[in-house]
């Protein structure tokens, strides 16, 4: 295929001298390339980047920019200029900034949908940029299918790198970008059909609810196994109805401010009004995560909804828009319900009472009761802990209260992998098969190791290979370990897999044993996720602080309570170190439920139950799908280990 023709990209001061700074540039070009110049940037469809340059929180430098597409760059960056100031509070500060500027971006490909495309997709590279503090779009552009789409991926390509050229402060490395998790759980990134299906149905869902005047309360419940794009899912709602649907949807028009209805703007609005046409759709929309770590996904959302500029909650400016499940149910009533939440990784919310969380109820009953609409993402096989665990299957329990049959993602999209391989990971979780470690004809890197030492280096290898990066070590929780308590038994305090075997002995930190360089301290979470702080690679992962996550590389050790007997993958729930999957819990559902029959019910007939291994066999595979292209495997138990270097043996003819 021949090579694309080159973007036609100029940066020029954002005020009234624009125009005039473009002409100048063409005037400054040879006679043969100043009509193509004119052509492509004044009289062709363009892309635009405005931004400001201030000083950052931390003393380094941050942009705040605004995205744009037109069919005539002149006139709409003089309505920028002279109107949108009046009507809203971002456009006036770009307005009186002393560093602002415009890249106005032209290309022969360019048409209507090409560019909303570009458009939608420098959004979701730039909201990734640690330099980028706030974006002042609304919202995602998305397109389907069209007749240049198959040239996004390179016309966007030399754009980003022009752009970087002229200035990589704001215009990041593209790898760099790619490996965030802030960059992974975009609203922009763009959906598949199933995604978009599911997407239109809770948009269908919740238009019924708040138009109904009904005190019923509804769940739609979205189910879809590690790497199905739940989280995605999620962001692109919360986006959609927080901030305004796409251009041809016009679902949200009667709560969505002017502006956000179209390119033309109302002239005649009094700026004395302005703010209230920042404030999206209007609808009260919240967002829970279900993760315990910090600095994992509520942090990302958290970052998310600052930089998009979503309004603060009702509740006031130090309640924003994300809660974790217990804070939720305590800021909010049944009296005065919000509209809507959507509650991501629903399965780690509790379903009985804890010392934190004192109601009878499980926690997804509670959200449901304080809002008109809730949509929960649902994986019964990434939930951990036994005080998480569904006596009574959730649809079961919820039946009276969902809204339509639960929607199910069913694509796997995290695993670079082809069938064979997924099927692998899959038998070998589900079944406790191994089979024959399969050569993946997409390139997954699925190995055997049978050493620590080998593993490590493996992964230590990939992290700092140029195109590789972003490999962990990940553990199951095998080794003790206690977040709020020193270790005693360290001369540093900190707690270690430590593993003995015949060729020697292995020891490591945990993770959040170590101390990030004094250069990442006081930057935002999103920044310096476990997995993605560089300093990370000197520790061991478990599923609290990579569930959410992707890695490119995932180098597991399978401990001691993973073992291999009579033939098949078997759970030792005497070898976990981790107590809230081991311990036993009362059957607290079946017996409320056994209680609304008979108030009198004898709960003693109930004794505690196990669920250890399921626990445990869902820990497993929360780490087993991390790693989007490879796999490496290290396994503690000796007949473990054996089976799996056999596996290896027989597809490869080698020793691993």
């Amino acid at each position: 295929m021949s090579r694309l023709p080159e973007p036609f990209i100029q940066r020029v001061p954002y005020n009234q001298d624009f125009e005039e700074a473009l002409v100048a540039y063409y005037d400054g070009l040879p006679i043969s390339e100043r009509e193509q110049w004119s052509t492509y940037q004044l009289d062709w469809p363009t892309v635009y980047v405005v931004r400001s340059r201030q000083q950052g929180k931390y003393g380094d430098t941050a942009f705040e920019i605004y995205v744009g597409e037109t069919n005539d760059i002149r006139k709409r960056t003089r309505q920028h200029l002279y109107q949108d100031p009046k009507n809203r509070e971002d456009w006036e500060k770009f307005s009186e900034s002393d560093d602002v500027e415009m890249y106005v971006v032209g290309h022969p490909y360019f048409n209507k949908s090409l560019t909303l495309d570009i458009e939608n997709r420098l959004l979701h590279y730039l909201e990734a940029c640690r330099s980028v503090e706030r974006r002042n779009n609304r919202r995602t552009n998305e397109q389907r299918s069209y007749f240049t789409l198959e040239y996004l991926d390179e016309v966007f390509g030399q754009i980003w790198d022009e752009l970087h050229r002229y200035e990589p402060e704001l215009f990041e490395p593209v790898k760099e970008i790619q490996e965030r998790a802030i960059f992974k759980a975009s609203p922009f990134q763009r959906l598949n059909e199933e995604q978009l299906r599911a997407q239109d149905l809770v948009f269908q869902a919740l238009e019924g609810a708040l138009e109904e005047e009904t005190e019923e309360h509804r769940l739609i419940l979205v189910s879809g196994e590690a790497g199905s794009g739940k989280t995605v899912l999620i962001s692109s709602i919360f986006a959609g109805i927080m901030m305004g649907v796409g251009e041809e949807d016009e679902r949200y028009t009667h709560l969505v401010a002017p502006e956000h209805r179209g390119d033309d703007l109302v002239d005649d609005i009094k700026a004395s009004d302005r703010t209230d046409f920042s404030a999206g759709t209007g609808i009260d929309g919240y967002l829970i995560s279900g993760h315990k770590n910090d600095g994992g996904q509520y942090e990302v959302y958290k970052e998310i909804i600052r930089k998009s500029g979503i309004p603060y909650s009702r509740q006031g400016e130090k309640n924003s828009r994300v809660y974790k499940p217990t804070n939720f149910i305590n800021t909010f009533s049944p009296e005065d319900p919000a509209d809507l939440v959507l509650i991501d990784e629903a399965h780690l919310l509790l379903t009985q009472k804890s010392q934190s969380y004192t109601k009878e109820q499980p926690q997804i009953a509670a959200v449901l009761d304080r809002a008109k609409v809730v949509v929960a993402v649902f994986d019964p096989k990434q939930t951990l802990e036994a005080p998480q665990y569904w006596d009574i299957p959730i649809e079961k329990y919820f039946a009276d209260r969902l809204f339509g049959e639960p929607i199910k993602l069913e694509n796997q999209m995290r695993l670079e992998a082809d069938k064979n391989t997924i099927s692998w990971i899959r038998r070998f979780v589900d079944d406790g098969a191994i089979l024959p470690v399969p050569e993946d004809s997409r390139g997954y890197d699925l190995r055997i190791f049978d050493s620590p030492e080998g593993l490590e280096e493996a992964i230590r290898a990939q992290d700092s290979a140029v195109e590789k990066s972003l490999a962990r070590l990940l553990a199951t929780y095998d080794w003790e370990f206690k977040s709020k308590k020193s270790n005693e038994n360290s001369h540093d305090g900190a707690w270690y897999v430590d593993i003995a075997y015949p060729g020697g002995k292995f020891k490591m930190p945990w993770n959040l044993m170590t101390e990030q360089p004094n250069k990442m301290r006081g930057r935002k979470a999103y920044r310096t996720a476990w997995s993605e702080a560089p300093h990370t690679i000197n520790e061991i992962g478990s599923t609290y602080t990579i569930q959410g996550f992707d890695l490119n590389y995932a180098g597991v050790i399978l401990g001691p309570s993973i073992v291999y007997r009579d033939g098949r993958v078997q759970i030792d729930p005497s070898k976990s170190a981790h107590k809230k999957a081991v311990n036993k819990r009362t059957p607290t559902l079946l017996i409320q439920q056994a209680r609304e029959i008979d108030p009198d019910y004898d709960e003693s007939q109930h004794k505690k139950m196990s669920h250890a291994e399921e626990m445990i066999r869902n820990e497993l595979n929360v780490l087993m799908t991390r790693g989007t292209k490879g796999l490496f495997l290290y396994a503690v138990d000796e007949e473990l280990r054996a089976e799996l270097l056999r596996a290896a043996n027989k597809a490869t003819g080698e020793q691993s």
